[in-house]
């Protein structure tokens, strides 16, 4: 997995293939847990449920989750979660 921070946004650029990915971007959204914006770039087909609930807890805390799909699949996703206006959610 190949993951860029540059202060509060956060760049995907590859697939999340393992656990330790996904824990990895868990740790990566908990410390950003303070923030008042959170900017996601994600350049992957899919997201891991884990990571979907670690967003809904930081979007709950008051903390605003902007996210930019690349990928036709992951954004009918969230649109059939119901997560579109939950996040703001783009489609790039």
């Amino acid at each position: 997995m190949n993951i860029q921070v540059n202060g509060n946004i956060i760049n995907i650029n590859s697939p999340i293939a393992t656990i330790a990915d996904a824990h990895q971007l868990i740790e990566i959204l908990n410390s950003k847990e303070n923030a008042s914006h959170i900017i996601l770039n994600i350049k992957s087909f899919s997201l891991p449920s884990s990571i979907i609930g670690e967003l809904l807890r930081l979007a709950d805390s008051n903390v605003k989750i902007t996210i930019n799909i690349y990928d036709n699949t992951l954004y009918e996703l969230f649109e059939a979660l119901n997560l579109t206006s939950k996040f703001d959610i783009r489609k790039k």
